[in-house]
């Protein structure tokens, strides 16, 4: 059962393919770029992986880095960062274009896959989505593991469907490289190889599968070396973790995070809601798809009147996608049996998708987390166009529902109650779109993925120099990356939490306190006012969180009409109250 390649395309539209993509590259590159000078940290975590990434600058290199960092991510995004300093200087420029870099790679990346996988038009498609996706943009710009991880995770399910496809030992050595090094970037990469060996247990089951047992053993015998190989890049920094309080506390730690059955649902609808709130408003949307059809359009443009019926069904289809933001998933998903009738590297694409969509609702649903499962939607419904337009081009120009496999014509009972469910669902999930939410229809002002996000830099670089020469050290109740921009300027010691600093201070020593820290104590007006029996206000810093940061902090805000003030997150720099001052 040897797959049909795709890339017996016209030279000419293969060249059209690339240089769409290459220009896509190119936009999706300066989107990402603007304003890097008024880019800094803002997330909890930027700053353990910006700490963790001056491993180049310890005596024991690597083999010294932070362990802080072990609860957040493994080694890879650090690793990376460490680069980054070591070429341009440590800073939180470094860190930020480390994550750039990624996310702009990205993009040509996904073009591969789509087009590998789906055939021409489908690579052009797949790189416009990414290319001016909000979503996708927000998160490059930003030091966190997840632009870095859809890298890793595009080009893993490249490899691993050249893997399914011609079963041997130079594709096994990829496989195994590409399911490493995207579990040394997230934990949760494991689910690469988990969905490798999804498609190869299904193909047991699959009589057309069983007729070639040679390529079977081959993709199981082959399949078990990736495995070694993966476990091998791996080990070092299972010893690392183990060494340093052990995996099982980061297992018991990562547990903590996950839901159950009654949360999925609720889960769920807060991962659409945040990705509605992400995606930059209807007018991004329209930008983004309509390029993309236009990229499908280029690349397999219908030759007569009568072949453009289909293209324009995918019109409207396109459009109810910019009205109703959620209907991307369903369209991708009614690509599912169409795929799973592919090739073995578009059943893969059809295995992850279902995992992702299963899985990801039971962890906390933080927005970054939804990354991976729309990046398979965009290349689903890239590969849903390219078909179209590819067939319709050709004169025969089946209609839409014949490709996908969902025409009723010849359907027993059972399957026509399967397709009606399958509507049901769909009308579930689309359902709350037509509620508007001020936040997904109106991004807030200052809170978009190009607006500045240096506040927390500047609001520290103003406070230090109101901190007298004569305090021995300033006590640090803040985000990590508050931390790291005092940098050693002055003496500083990071507080675990509030009641260190309820404690009586005797020792004449300051405090620097974040308003985000204070949040975490559930009442920060509360929070402050205990504060203030023991300590002095000398100067109020504005900062401000962005808006991937605020809905990882606290996802009902997708929910609300106005989030500008909780967006506020000030720096105080405090004084020890003199005894019987008031």
């Amino acid at each position: 059962m040897r797959p049909q390649p795709h890339d017996a395309a016209p030279a000419t539209a293969l060249r059209r393919e690339v240089l769409w993509i290459a220009a896509a590259t190119v936009v999706g590159a300066a989107l990402r770029l603007q304003g890097l000078p008024r880019l800094g940290f803002v997330h909890f975590d930027e700053g353990i992986y910006a700490m963790a990434g001056l491993w180049p600058f310890r005596t024991a290199g690597l083999a010294g880095l932070d362990p802080s960092v072990i609860p957040y991510a493994p080694v890879g995004f650090p690793f990376l960062v460490g680069l980054f300093d070591m070429a341009l200087g440590p800073g939180d420029a470094a860190a930020i274009l480390a994550s750039i870099v990624a996310g702009v790679l990205t993009i040509p990346a996904a073009g591969w896959l789509a087009r590998r996988t789906f055939g021409p038009g489908a690579g052009a498609a797949a790189a416009t989505l990414v290319a001016l996706s909000c979503f996708h943009v927000s998160f490059s710009r930003m030091a966190l593991t997840d632009a870095t991880f859809l890298l890793a995770w595009v080009l893993g399910l490249a490899l691993a469907g050249r893997f399914l496809e011609r079963p041997g030992f130079g594709n096994a050595m990829g496989l195994g490289a590409g399911v490493g090094a995207a579990q040394l970037v997230k934990y949760n990469g494991w689910l690469l190889g988990a969905a490798v060996i999804a498609v190869a247990a299904a193909e047991l089951a699959d009589p057309r599968a069983r007729s070639d047992r040679r390529r079977l053993r081959a993709v199981w015998g082959f399949g078990a070396m990736a495995a070694v190989v993966a476990a091998a890049i791996y080990a070092p920094w299972f010893r690392f973790v183990d060494a340093h309080g052990g995996y099982g506390s980061l297992l018991a730690h990562h547990r903590s995070y996950m839901g159950g059955v009654g949360s999925w649902m609720v889960h769920l609808g807060l991962q659409f809601e945040e990705a509605d709130a992400l995606s930059g408003g209807w007018t991004w949307r329209l930008a983004g798809y309509g390029a993309a059809a236009l990229a499908s359009l280029a690349i397999a443009l219908p030759r007569s009147r009568a072949s453009w019926r289909e293209p324009a069904w995918l019109g409207l289809g396109l459009l109810g996608a910019v009205v109703l933001p959620r209907f991307l998933w369903p369209a991708s998903a009614s690509m599912l049996p169409a795929s799973w009738r592919d090739t073995p590297a578009a059943r893969l694409l059809a295995a992850a998708w279902l995992m992702l969509t299963v899985l990801t609702p039971f962890y906390h649903p933080y927005a970054r987390l939804w990354l991976p499962l729309l990046l398979l939607c965009w290349v689903l419904v890239a590969g849903l166009v390219a078909r179209a337009l590819r067939a319709a081009g050709q004169g025969g120009a089946r209609p839409v529902r014949e490709i996908l496999g969902v025409s009723l014509r010849g359907r027993s009972a059972r399957g026509r109650v399967a397709f009606a469910l399958f509507f049901v669902l769909v009308a579930a999930i689309v359902a709350p779109d037509l509620v508007p939410r001020p936040l997904a229809a109106r991004p807030p002002r200052g809170l978009g993925p190009w607006d500045p996000s240096d506040s927390l830099r500047v609001a520290v670089r103003e406070a230090l120099p109101s901190v007298p020469a004569g305090v021995p050290s300033l006590r640090v109740l803040a985000r990590p990356a508050a931390f790291y921009y005092i940098g050693g300027r002055i003496s500083a010691q990071l507080e675990p939490g509030l009641s260190t600093l309820l404690e009586p201070e005797r020792s004449g020593r300051w405090a620097l306190v974040d308003a985000a820290m204070l949040d975490q104590e559930g009442d920060r007006e509360a929070a402050l006012a205990s504060l203030l029996e023991r300590w002095d206000v000398v100067g109020e810093f504005p900062a401000r969180l962005n808006l991937p940061t605020l809905l990882d902090r606290d996802p009902l805000a997708a929910r609300r009409p106005s989030i500008e003030s909780a967006a506020s997150v000030p720096l105080w720099l405090l004084r020890p109250r003199m005894p019987g001052a008031r």
